[in-house]
């Protein structure tokens, strides 16, 4: 009995949640030994030949002694690239070596497991496991799901245990896995127990996002995870604006601080690609601009004209009294600014937003004009963005060439309506982690990665030469094709089924190199 109760009363004494990193210097010597794709030991001289047949390879020689370096396995490197992604995103607080996080049983029994990568900050808490392959292939992942399904709500009553009974975050369980082909049931688990899906295509993203702002970029990934979720602080939070119309969109014109916008603000980049097939229209930020921009306010510049964004919701607009609002078409009051996370869609002016992201935090409480609609249409979102930037040299003209291809299903001209369809079976097959061409294509803004060597432009030319998807017949007809359906979903639906069962039987028989089959997908 006595046993028990020094277990029991030392269970009591050891942290919930350890190892943690929550000092400066503690992250930054972390962050050192995880950016590198390498393990390093130094050994004597004269046992080079051991550890040579362990995989280990040399790096330093000294006088006496001899350092060498052994690539980390993939789900060290992927576990370690994530942690770094969080540390870079300003989080204060990160899990270190053999993190575990301990709960107690429904039974009273003291359990502890293995967490690859946990954050915190003061309003939220990641949860993450890592899943990779050497080489691209499936993994079933049901029996992981399972088990974070499991111990969700004891992990949950760690998390705030051990930080404090005020301390109640928002908490966000990801899988973040490399080189694996998701099935549609773990799909489909993973959302059905709140578990977050990242691919290497949206940690490539917000990698290259965050570098090029800093760890302002945060908003953006909350954003993404935490939609329509209120944000802490942010409640009842109003402007003085005025109120009118465009046609049947409803307007406000107001000012409002970077500090607010940013933390609302959210850009919807062609490089994160959404599975509901909304257009993603804006081009990925520009460092070096964000750069100048953020030089160009610290000595003390403004700017005078609006940044652009749409209010994904109704807002609540309080009239001032009748005599301040004699003007029918404009009306003055006070406007209460959207409080969740992704309710602001910028539309225009990302960089002067994010122009503030990397420089002194008094510079935050700068004014920023803004004109912002309400529940506008992704659609309309995006020709407005086409409308104002198809003469600026800065916007990719490809960019705008595959963005007006999205907005053309449907279209009366048979030749943009099957460029459009074939553009969006090609990004389809691209983003989807169960297609065989999971990230095989280049993403505009993004330096494409050795597996990357394919182009959306390229591949729509030789689906729309094929006539699989249809043909134009003359100037006003379109002839079904092999693959076409009733309506364009339906052919879209049997394409990819198509497409992606011949090409997962070549790759699963692995009777012909990547070059070939990719090459095949040109139907010459």
């Amino acid at each position: 009995m006595r046993g028990n109760s020094d277990t029991r009363q030392q269970a009591k004494l050891e942290p919930l949640l350890a190892p943690l990193l929550e000092t400066p210097e503690e992250l930054r010597t972390a962050y050192r030994r995880r950016r590198d794709e390498f393990d390093y030991q130094k050994i004597h001289p004269a046992d080079e030949a051991k550890y040579l047949t362990q995989g280990w390879e040399p790096h330093r020689l000294l006088r006496s002694a001899l350092w060498i370096k052994k690539a980390k396995t993939p789900d060290r490197r992927l576990e370690d690239r994530v942690w770094s992604l969080f540390y870079r995103m300003g989080y204060p607080v990160l899990s270190g070596g053999s993190f575990r996080i301990r709960f107690r049983r429904r039974d009273g029994t003291i359990g502890n497991k293995q967490v690859d990568v946990f954050a915190k900050d003061t309003e939220t808490a990641i949860v993450v496991e890592c899943k990779a392959r050497e080489t691209l292939g499936r993994r079933p992942l049901q029996k992981d799901i399972h088990e974070t399904e499991n111990l969700q709500k004891h992990f949950s009553q760690s998390i705030r245990s051990h930080f404090g009974g005020a301390f109640n975050p928002k908490i966000i369980w990801i899988y973040a896995t490399n080189n694996i082909v998701w099935n549609e049931k773990d799909i489909e688990r993973a959302e059905a127990a709140h578990i977050r899906i990242i691919t290497e295509n949206e940690l490539q993203y917000f990698e290259a996002f965050i570098g090029h702002i800093g760890d302002a970029g945060r908003y953006q990934f909350l954003a993404e995870f935490l939609e329509g979720q209120e944000i802490p602080g942010l409640s009842n939070l109003r402007v003085p604006a005025a109120k009118g119309s465009f046609g049947r969109h409803t307007y406000y014109s107001f000012a409002i601080s970077a500090r607010h916008l940013l933390k609302i603000a959210f850009v919807n980049h062609q490089a994160l690609n959404h599975p509901d097939g909304r257009p993603a229209y804006q081009r990925m930020i520009n460092k070096n601009r964000i750069a100048q921009i953020g030089t160009f306010i610290q000595n003390g510049g403004f700017f005078p004209t609006n940044i652009l964004v749409n209010f994904t919701e109704v807002c609540r607009f309080d009239l001032l009294p009748t005599k301040h609002n004699a003007d029918k078409n404009t009306k003055f009051g006070w406007l209460y600014l959207p409080n969740k996370y992704k309710s602001a869609w910028m539309i225009d002016g990302q960089h002067r937003l994010y122009g503030f992201s990397n420089i002194a935090d008094k510079f935050l409480d700068n004014t920023l004009f803004v004109l912002a609609f309400e529940k506008m249409d992704t659609q309309t979102e995006a020709e407005l963005f086409i409308t104002i930037n198809h003469e600026q040299r800065s916007v990719s003209k490809s960019l705008l060439v595959a963005l007006q291809a999205d907005l053309k299903i449907g279209s009366g001209d048979p030749r943009e309506a099957l460029g459009a369809l074939a553009s969006a079976l090609v990004r389809s097959l691209s983003t989807e982690s169960s297609s065989p061409f999971f990230r095989r294509f280049e993403t505009p803004g993004i330096t494409p990665s050795d597996t990357q060597n394919l182009t959306i432009a390229e591949a729509v030319k030789g689906l729309v030469r094929s006539n699989l998807l249809g043909r134009t017949v003359g100037k006003k007809t379109k002839a079904p094709g092999f693959l076409s359906g009733q309506t364009d979903n339906e052919t879209l639906a049997r394409a990819r089924k198509f497409l992606s069962g011949y090409f997962k039987s070549i790759m699963d028989a692995k009777s012909y190199t990547l070059a070939k089959w990719t090459h095949s997908i040109y139907l010459r």
